[in-house]
């Protein structure tokens, strides 16, 4: 589906693309600088044209017309530069500029010397006002409407002075010129524009299947936390069709899936904030295990908060440690430590029970793979896994900012 978006104060500023609305911001900033450069060019050239039409070598034409006209291009020049350097929309101040210069030019001739004017293009101080407009509408207005406003500064000056000369045929090159530049720029911002929305879609599609993906493991995990727990109790005659951790555990695990489905990314749906660490594990530890054996737990965790989903991630990560601790062990205790290391923390959990080699773990068993290492590398943590046969196992999560 093609879209498109408008831009205010910007006549024609639409950008169209397959995908969501993008703006514009290479243009807006090309836009931005023409201003200013449109501002500063009015500035200097009716600094200049003053200094020249004043303190010439050669007398003024009329010096009530001169004064009048000079003192009219300083004030202009002021508003124009002060209003350029605002946001908004400035057609009105480009087409206030091509008033004043073709006012300017139309009285050429009550404005300069008889010998100046006689030199013809470029020797006087009306040509140099006339060639800023014709590059200020360049840079401001849209073509045809720039290069109609350099005609009409043409035409003005041939009235203002009349006679065969250059200046006219001038002006008018100057602005196809200025008209061809302004067109490469903005082009080429277009172009930039297109770039960095195509980049922007690619970035946005790349976090979108991110984040299906992360939706997808954490459903794994909580799954196999929960469901795939209780199953695999049933499997190994941990629990029998007649105990009554049976309905407990399946009560449980019916909750964890309707929550799953009415909140499917639980996970990001967290509200921002730090979280007590100390608080969470705490819960972890004293939650009884249906269908295990309960651990006698020592517990030593400062006061400490973390955003709450490095929180999230450590308190499930430590609770699938434990899981396996009563599951696997053959130990009635467990000890969980955590310190802060930095701005992060370390979390530990230690048993002394009956170990095993993680490197061979079959790679579809998903408690450490997934509940614990994948949990914590989902927030920018790790986690590792220090056992061996006959010498207890130690589980080490640690996140850092």
């Amino acid at each position: 589906m093609r879209s498109a978006v408008a831009f205010p104060g910007h006549p024609g500023g639409f950008l169209e693309r397959e995908g969501p609305l993008v703006q514009r911001p290479a243009e807006r900033q090309f836009r931005r600088r023409s201003a200013r450069l449109s501002a500063l060019l009015r500035a200097a050239s009716a600094v200049g044209a003053t200094l020249v039409a004043v303190i010439g070598f050669a007398p003024p034409a009329k010096a009530a017309w001169v004064l009048v006209a000079v003192a009219g291009l300083l004030i202009w020049s002021g508003v124009f530069t002060v209003a350029m350097f605002r946001p908004g929309p400035r057609s009105w101040l480009a087409a206030g500029d091509i008033a004043v210069v073709m006012l300017i030019c139309l009285a050429h001739g009550n404005l300069v010397p008889a010998a100046v004017l006689a030199a013809s293009a470029g020797s006087g101080w009306v040509d140099v006002v006339a060639s800023t407009g014709v590059f200020i509408a360049q840079f401001v207005l849209r073509q045809p409407v720039a290069m109609a406003a350099a005609i009409a500064i043409a035409v003005a000056y041939t009235v203002g002075a009349p006679g065969v000369r250059e200046a006219p045929v001038i002006l008018v090159l100057q602005g196809l010129l200025a008209a061809a530049l302004v067109e490469l720029l903005r082009r080429g911002a277009q172009r930039a524009d297109l770039a960095l929305a195509e980049e922007a879609s690619v970035r946005a599609s790349t976090q979108a299947r991110s984040a299906a993906r992360r939706d997808e493991l954490d459903q794994q995990r909580l799954l196999h936390d929960t469901v795939l727990g209780t199953l695999t109790i049933v499997g190994t005659g941990s629990i029998t069709r007649d105990s009554t951790a049976l309905p407990e555990r399946a009560a449980r695990d019916l909750a964890v899936l309707a929550d799953l489905r009415l909140h499917p990314t639980v996970a990001r749906d967290l509200e921002p904030g730090p979280a007590p660490l100390d608080v969470a594990l705490r819960t972890v530890v004293l939650t009884a295990r249906v269908g295990l054996q309960p651990l006698d737990t020592e517990f030593e965790v400062p006061p400490l908060d973390l955003p709450q989903e490095v929180v999230l991630a450590l308190s499930q990560g430590v609770a699938e440690a434990l899981t396996n601790v009563a599951r696997h062990a053959d130990i009635r205790t467990a000890r969980v430590t955590a310190r802060s290391a930095g701005d992060g923390v370390v979390v530990e959990v230690c048993d002394g029970g009956r170990g095993f080699d993680p490197g061979a773990v079959a790679s579809y068993r998903r408690g450490l793979r997934e509940s614990v290492y994948g949990r914590m590398r989902a927030v920018g943590g790790s986690a590792v896994a220090d056992s061996s046969p006959g010498a207890g196992t130690r589980i080490v999560l640690r996140w850092q900012p």
